[in-house]
């Protein structure tokens, strides 16, 4: 079930990328699909949109920023929220940054920044949820914008037992039908 999910999310993005040109600052692509009790979500957003700067960062402020960014992305009901009814646990979040993560210092490393300087850098997180009534999962309320000011838009497709579907959710207009 987790290798089907994966590949309906990988497919997913990868068509995502190819449609849109994949990297634009604030914008983020989100994938979320139900697989029976099992629900995904998957961002993937510029670092732009989450500390404003996309190099490696150099100085403690930036250290800063992107732990604090990256604390704020493991926080779950802050930046999502579902029905209550479908009674949904978070199981797992995977954060995958350009340089590890802020903890893992990598200061010293200053060829390797040079290499990255004029790449795009992207945050991929994924959240693994188990649901006891998926059958209650009829949207998700996006939060993302209100916790990272610099992500105005969100690109988001869904797969789940109702079909696929896609819409692009802003601050005001932050609810996904499901």
């Amino acid at each position: 079930m987790k290798r089907m999910l994966a590949a309906v999310l990988a497919a997913g993005f990868s068509g995502l990328a190819q449609a849109h040109g994949a990297h634009e600052h604030g914008v983020a692509d989100l994938q979320v699909a139900i697989d029976g009790g099992q629900l995904s979500i998957e961002l993937k957003t510029p670092l732009d949109n989450l500390v404003g700067f996309e190099h490696a960062p150099r100085t403690d402020a930036q250290r800063k920023a992107l732990a604090d960014a990256e604390a704020r992305l493991r926080d779950f009901p802050r930046l999502f929220v579902l029905p209550a009814a479908a009674a949904c646990e978070l199981k797992d979040v995977e954060l995958e940054s350009p340089w590890g993560s802020a903890g893992a210092e990598r200061a010293h490393d200053h060829k390797h920044d040079h290499g990255r300087e004029d790449s795009h850098s992207d945050m991929h997180v994924h959240y693994s949820l188990e649901c006891a009534a998926p059958a209650a999962l009829n949207e998700v309320q996006v939060k993302l914008s209100e916790t990272f000011p610099r992500m105005s838009r969100v690109r988001a497709e869904t797969a789940t037992p109702r079909g696929q579907g896609s819409a692009t959710l802003t601050k005001t207009r932050n609810k996904l039908p499901l």
